[in-house]
C-alpha cells in the first residue's frame, strides 16, 4: 500500500470573507481525502513527484454557497489539476 502526503503550503483564495476561512479548509480537506483516496488519483498524485505551484482553472461559484462547499469545488480543481 502507498502513502500520498499532501502538503498545501498556501492556498490563495480572494474575494472571501474571513470568516469563511474555517469552513473552506475543512471542506478543502474532506473532499480531498475523498478524492485522493481512490487508486487512480493516488498513481496520478505519485507521478507528479514534486509540483511546486498549481494553478487551477476558474471556479464558478454560486453566489450564497456554503463556505465547505468552495472547499470542495476547489479540492476537485485541484485534483483536476494534478490529473492534467
Amino acid at each position: 500500500m502507498n502513502r500520498v502526503v499532501l502538503h498545501i503550503d498556501r492556498l490563495v483564495l480572494r474575494g472571501f470573507d474571513r470568516a469563511d476561512r474555517t469552513g473552506i479548509a475543512e471542506g478543502l480537506r474532506e473532499e480531498l481525502g475523498r478524492l485522493l483516496a481512490t487508486p487512480q488519483a493516488a498513481q496520478a498524485l505519485m507521478a507528479q513527484h514534486s509540483v511546486p505551484r498549481l494553478k487551477i482553472a476558474a471556479l464558478r461559484i454560486a453566489p450564497g454557497a456554503r463556505a465547505t462547499a468552495v472547499g470542495e469545488q476547489t479540492a476537485q480543481g485541484i485534483v483536476r489539476g494534478i490529473g492534467s
